[in-house]
């Protein structure tokens, strides 16, 4: 029974790793959302796309930041966040596809 709830724990893991959509802080009734921006690229033979989305400096605090892969099947883009985030007033997220992918993702900024 042992090795069965250890083998379930590390393939809960491993299936947590490769989910594309991620979220850095955490979002209050009470936020508005500052930014909404969808970046979708094709495929490109032996290659990967490597793309920033920034939020410049803006007046409110970033309490949130909402990556969504608009794939159904888990082959978006991988988000990063480079700079910036929740407490700040700017935010920089990186996404970053598979070699031969494309990437299909929406970005969320959600403030106060």
């Amino acid at each position: 029974m042992r090795i069965l709830l250890v083998l379930s724990i590390v393939l809960a893991v491993i299936l947590g790793c490769h989910a594309y959509s991620a979220t850095w802080g955490r979002r209050n009734s009470n936020d508005y959302l500052l930014s909404r921006t969808t970046e979708a690229r094709n495929p490109v033979k032996n290659n990967y796309w490597n793309l920033n989305v920034n939020y410049p400096n803006g007046f409110y605090n970033i309490s949130a930041v909402v990556v969504y892969d608009n794939f159904k099947n888990n082959s978006g883009a991988s988000p990063s966040l480079y700079s910036g985030g929740p407490g700040y007033r700017y935010a920089t997220v990186n996404l970053r596809s598979a070699v031969n992918k494309g990437l299909n993702s929406t970005v969320e900024i959600w403030g106060r």
